[in-house]
């Protein structure tokens, strides 16, 4: 299912990667992929500062948080709902909101069953980033997802031993 996923455009990544092959610094990436989020956000999505900070303390977006050898990625609403589901209440509408994939926000509107390994496909959108970034395997795990009924998406990204 991770080879399904839409893929983070490589042509964003090929800056970051050039900095961690010359440094070998997987920090520096880390810290680059953050910026590169917060500026999709203020720039292209046109978010208030306020809104920025609230998006980036829940630890949303692409560059996750570092906890070791190990990114926990929690997935930002669709773009296109973020705002609506930031203020949504009623844990069903969130859900359906929050979720990217147009199948799964479908099955949750009619409670349609689909298996949770289908959300593999969006952990296979970390997958990508990080392994064009660093130019080798990473694994992923899907630790919560909307499909399963919890309110975000959280992908565990499992680095090398040695970064």
């Amino acid at each position: 299912m991770t080879g399904c996923a839409c893929q983070y455009p490589k042509s964003a990544l090929q800056e970051i990667r050039r900095e961690y092959e010359q440094t070998r610094d997987i920090d520096l990436a880390h810290k680059m992929l953050q910026e590169q989020f917060e500026s999709f956000l203020k720039n292209t999505l046109d978010l208030d500062d306020q809104l920025v900070d609230e998006i980036v303390e829940r630890g949303w977006g692409l560059a996750g948080v570092r906890e070791e050898n190990t990114i926990i990625a929690t997935k930002t609403p669709k773009s296109g709902h973020l705002v609506e589901c930031m203020k949504e209440t009623d844990p069903e509408k969130k859900r359906q909101y929050y979720c990217h994939c147009p199948r799964v926000r479908d099955a949750l509107r009619t409670s349609e069953t689909i298996s949770p390994t289908y959300c593999y496909c969006g952990a296979g959108f970390y997958k990508g980033i990080l392994e064009e970034i660093l130019q080798e395997p990473v694994a992923v795990e899907v630790l919560e997802s909307v499909l399963q009924g919890d309110e975000v998406c959280k992908i565990a990204v499992h680095l090398a031993s040695d970064l």
